[in-house]
């Protein structure tokens, strides 16, 4: 079962293995034919399409709960909201066959939204340098390291619209591009102090059929 679910704002600083242990328990009181791993310390069978890091708000996460038999779309998420903790809620569940792909391998990139504390105007001359420029260099973390890269490879579109940037990331075989490194690269841009924004992720993207991105929960599995 693809299943879409809502990590609001205020659980933002929750990490990816609490969340996961969070799911495990809510799907354990569910009482929902979830599958389980063998072997002599079994767990639920789950994956995430692409883990949130820690600070960033989700609207549409999407994990992966493989099912031991067969339950319709609207009460496995009927029984799941009733057990979940306060402020985090499914949104949507959806029925894939086993044969397809793996919601880690269909992550293509992100869409956030950043809400910055000062008027974007401010920051509309260094979006237009950032997206000129075919190389901008900057330190990126991974889980093996810092490194300095360009980043403007990750970057598929960046616009201010309204009172927030829109913010759409490519993933590449080296990984995914942080919404903190295209600010830290926007406010030096600009040559203005950094400043408390929040990132909010609206949606794990996936490539149609067409290689276009697309929400992955819409993305058809023929």
């Amino acid at each position: 079962m693809m299943v879409v679910f809502q990590k609001p704002y205020p659980l933002r600083h929750i990490g990816h293995l609490d969340l996961m242990r969070t799911m495990q328990r809510a799907l354990r009181r569910s009482g929902l034919p979830v599958r389980y791993t063998q072997g002599f310390n079994p767990h639920i069978r789950l994956s995430f399409a692409s883990p949130l890091s820690v600070g960033i708000a989700g609207e549409r996460e999407i994990m992966d709960v493989p099912l031991e038999s067969e339950v319709g779309e609207e009460a496995f998420m009927a029984e799941l909201n009733r057990v979940m903790p306060g402020g985090m809620k499914i949104v949507s569940a959806r029925a894939i066959d086993e044969k397809f792909p793996t919601l880690m391998k269909l992550a293509a990139g992100s869409r956030y939204r950043i809400e910055p504390e000062i008027e974007l105007a401010k920051l509309a001359g260094a979006v237009e340098k950032l997206l000129q420029t075919d190389e901008y260099m900057a330190l990126r973390k991974t889980k093996s390291g810092e490194n300095m890269c360009n980043i403007h490879l990750y970057i598929d579109t960046l616009i201010i619209s309204g009172k927030a940037l829109r913010f759409t990331a490519r993933n590449l075989h080296s990984g995914s591009l942080k919404p903190s490194v295209v600010m830290h690269a926007l406010f030096s841009l600009s040559g203005i102090e950094s400043c408390y924004y929040t990132v909010t992720r609206e949606a794990i993207l996936a490539k149609d059929a067409h290689d276009n991105f697309s929400p992955m929960e819409v993305v058809s599995d023929e």
